[in-house]
Formats: structure tokens, C-alpha cells, sequence
């Protein structure tokens, strides 16, 4: 005698799991415009939240706080080249 339940396998296989996720056609859809973004401010220190957590728990790693500071200024100055690309910086009178 069988049971009620279907094999999981068989489900991904035929392709009718209800969670099988989008399908092409959604996925590929035309997205409404977001319209003009707000003017950005970079940080004027974007370590300040690595800071508030304190120091990273990594014995022997004395230095690893600077390394990930070192990373997120990085990155913030990166992200300030990108907006600046693209004429999004704000402006002093903003």
C-alpha cells in the first residue's frame, strides 16, 4: 500500500513544488522607474559603528581592529567615488 506523501525528489524533477521560487517571465518583468534618488553625504567617519562594538574577540589578532577599519574606509570611500559618478553627492547647501 502507498502512502499520501509524494517523493521530494520527483516534486524539484516535475517542476510543480509550489516553492520552486519565480518564474522566468517574473523574473525578466519591466520594473517601475524608482524615480531620482536623494542626494548622499558620505560619512564623515565610517568607522564610528566598528568603534562602538569595541574590539574584535580575536586572540593573537591584536591589530585585526584596524584591518577591518582599514576595509570599511575602504569601502566607503569607494562607494563615495561611485556616488560622486553619478552625481549624487549632496552639496554643501543641502
Amino acid at each position: 500500500m502507498k502512502s499520501g506523501r509524494r517523493n521530494p525528489k520527483s516534486a524539484r524533477r516535475s517542476g510543480g513544488s509550489p516553492d520552486a521560487g519565480p518564474s522566468p517571465v517574473d523574473f525578466w518583468r519591466t520594473v517601475p522607474d524608482a524615480g531620482v534618488p536623494e542626494p548622499i553625504t558620505p560619512a564623515a567617519d565610517p568607522t564610528a559603528l566598528l568603534r562602538s562594538l569595541g574590539r574584535p574577540p580575536l586572540p593573537g589578532q591584536a591589530s585585526a581592529d584596524r584591518y577591518v577599519a582599514t576595509v570599511i574606509e575602504r569601502a566607503a570611500a569607494t562607494a563615495t567615488a561611485v556616488a560622486a559618478s553619478a552625481d549624487l553627492l549632496a552639496t554643501e547647501e543641502e
